[in-house]
């Protein structure tokens, strides 16, 4: 991978991070002009395949036989759940939550290194984890300190949605040893899309409803363009002169950007145990990706 100068990767991986953090509210708000909330999904997914595709050929930056390896395939699949459980979860949980919820998946990676690859866990890290944990149970808590059963089916299917893009990861950094970071999240984007054609197909044979306002496609195409193949592009390029667990203590501005936005304009409102329940996971997100403990998420697409 090219080097990159390390003021201007930076500066890259900020504006990356800033563009992601509108997916979250970005897309509760586009579902209210949607029919179906997979074929939002689908939709956002094959306008970036076409911009992305694109801008990586004109730059000679990708190679199609990279698609013929299986894993690229694995990273798609894993890549495509990740999306339909954040997609279906906003319909029932709120936009602040879910990006929480969903950005633990850094925490994630470390227990899964742990046991599958034997990845020595620190001190500090541990901490990480156990103070995760704790965070996200307070995130699905209400005013009176009980679990809100309304959002609560939504609140597990999008920390789900985060271990799913833990095993993303770790397939990525796998990916990596043989190819650059824009060519893998180029391809995982194109397997993600044709791995949607499952559940589209399966909704169109039980009658779902397909139908589009205009709203929802200008919230299709401001997610294709800036929160996929902008962003994409612009982390993998940030990713070239800096590390790993630079960039994804970097992504932290995404959680925050998320929070604003959802707080602000989607007039969002949080309990007091969700609030310490979101700071806890934003430590623990500081604690296990930015303390000296192997290596962090290297490709990231949401």
């Amino acid at each position: 991978m090219a080097s990159r100068d390390k003021r201007n990767a930076i500066t890259l991986t900020v504006l990356a991070s800033l563009l992601w953090g509108t997916s979250f509210p970005g897309t509760k708000w586009g579902l209210d002009y949607i029919g179906n909330d997979v074929l939002f999904l689908w939709l956002r997914f094959l306008i970036a395949s076409v911009m992305t595709l694109t801008v990586v050929l004109i730059l000679r930056k990708f190679h199609f036989s990279i698609l013929k390896n299986p894993i690229i395939w694995l990273i798609g699949g894993l890549n495509a759940a990740g999306f339909v459980m954040q997609y279906v979860g906003l319909t029932i949980t709120s936009a602040s939550k879910t990006a929480l919820l969903v950005d633990i998946n850094v925490v994630a990676v470390a227990i899964i290194s742990y046991f599958a690859f034997k990845e020595r866990l620190g001190r500090w890290q541990l901490g990480g984890v156990i103070m995760g944990s704790a965070g996200v149970v307070l995130l699905t808590l209400n005013k009176e300190f009980a679990f809100d059963m309304a959002q609560l089916p939504g609140d597990v299917i999008v920390y789900l949605a985060g271990w799913s893009w833990a095993f993303f990861i770790i397939f990525s950094k796998k990916m990596l040893t043989h190819h650059s970071g824009l060519e893998v999240s180029s391809a995982a984007i194109l397997a993600c899309t044709v791995w949607l054609v499952v559940p589209m197909g399966y909704l169109a044979l039980t009658g779902a409803d397909f139908s589009v306002a205009p709203l929802g496609w200008a919230g299709a195409v401001y997610l294709a363009l800036f929160c996929t193949t902008m962003a994409t592009l612009l982390w993998a390029m940030g990713l070239e002169g800096v590390s790993a667990t630079a960039s994804a203590t970097i992504m932290l501005v995404e959680v925050v950007t998320a929070l604003v936005i959802s707080i602000t304009l989607l007039k969002e409102t949080m309990s007091a145990a969700a609030v310490a329940g979101g700071a806890f996971v934003l430590l623990a997100i500081v604690l296990v990706a930015g303390t000296n403990g192997g290596e962090k998420p290297s490709v990231k697409t949401t």
